[in-house]
């Protein structure tokens, strides 16, 4: 079903991970599901100068109508309107947020009407009517039943593997402008309420209780100043995987590779203010923080190999020739990686036997 997260770096900076894994019917898995995407057009973002990130936990097919949608509607704001009225319609991240809970709102009913259309041949404005037209004659709605159960539908009173797809939904919104810096956003399909992430960090999905619980030991750690001004975005990188792979250790349907977003409104470049990574990089970094997790690699030596893989740009391979060179025990690492049952201390230390009462000497 997918874990997202999200953590703000810096006041202009964060970052937000999600992983692949989805379950049909919680039955099949699969390893492909896209729900991290971008969410402002380049050429909107380059007169703009926003940026903003979509990270989604339910259905995949939810997801990529509300994505379309956002995209659409941005695009034609932009092109409908010149300067300043173009800035003040789109250069916020909270209307962009706002923009999300609109077309979840509106996927949503679309879908609803789809059920009802194919389950009683009428969608939700006729059934407000209690009348609706088929072939050119017009039926009323009167059955008791029929009326119940398509308004449980309506109000998700009545969940099921059909109504779950539409409704259990949520999603973050991170992004910057020019105004507020970086600001995140929680949007929840089923009440469609959009809320602003006031403490740094967010969790969703299958798995958010684990990945809050190392989120609030990582935040815990840092003083009032470190969360207000920011904290080193390579740390901040490690400890977002380390909230995610927490999720992955103790809750079913998270897993998968990771597909990465960073945002930095102030950087000098474009190809710096905005960095999607997935695939092999991201499975290379999860790889080295999990190593280090179990101590057969410092986080000191890892910390220059997590910046030149996601910030440098060097490639992979040659990171990954330097991580498996700084790890001295390869045979616990080799298991490590590959999935073995490990554990992290050393073994007990032997004990001398000694004599109890009643035993024959």
């Amino acid at each position: 079903m997918a874990v997202v997260t999200a953590l703000q770096f810096s006041p202009v900076s964060g970052a937000m991970i999600c992983d692949e894994e989805y379950w049909y019917l919680r039955r099949r898995r699969s390893y492909f599901t896209d729900n991290i995407r971008n969410l402002i057009p380049e050429d909107v973002a380059d007169a703009l100068g926003i940026q903003a990130a979509y990270g989604g936990y339910g259905h995949p097919g939810f997801h990529e109508e509300v994505i379309r949608r956002t995209r659409e509607k941005i695009t034609k704001i932009f092109q409908d309107s010149t300067g300043d009225k173009a800035a003040g319609q789109l250069g916020d991240i909270e209307n962009i947020a706002m923009i999300v809970r609109q077309a979840m709102q509106d996927t949503r009913r679309r879908k609803v009407d789809d059920m009802l259309k194919y389950l009683y041949g009428f969608n939700m404005d006729e059934l407000n009517q209690g009348v609706f037209e088929e072939n050119g004659t017009k039926y009323d709605i009167k059955q008791e039943n029929v009326v119940t159960d398509a308004k449980k539908i309506v109000t998700y009173e009545k969940k099921t593997g059909l109504t779950d797809p539409i409704f259990k939904n949520k999603a973050v919104v991170i992004g910057y402008d020019r105004s507020f810096g970086y600001r995140g956003f929680h949007v929840n399909a089923e009440n469609t309420v959009c809320s602003l992430i006031s403490g740094g960090f967010e969790a969703i999905g299958a798995g958010l209780y684990g990945a809050g619980v190392e989120f609030s030991r990582i935040m815990n750690r840092l003083t009032l100043d470190e969360r207000r001004n920011g904290f080193d975005r390579v740390w901040g990188v490690i400890a977002l995987i380390e909230a995610t792979l927490k999720a992955y250790d103790h809750f079913h349907e998270v897993g998968g590779g990771l597909n990465f977003i960073y945002i930095n409104g102030e950087a000098s470049s474009a190809a710096d203010r905005y960095i999607e990574l997935h695939d092999n990089v991201t499975r290379l970094a999860h790889e080295m923080v999990k190593t280090a997790q179990y101590s057969l690699v410092g986080y000191a030596q890892i910390y220059p190999l997590i910046n030149d893989l996601i910030f440098n740009r060097v490639d992979r391979r040659k990171v990954e020739k330097k991580f498996f060179q700084s790890v001295k025990d390869q045979k616990s690492l080799n298991k490590l990686l590959r999935g073995y049952k490990f554990h992290p201390y050393p073994p007990a230390p032997a004990q001398k036997e000694t004599k109890t009462a009643g035993t024959a000497s």
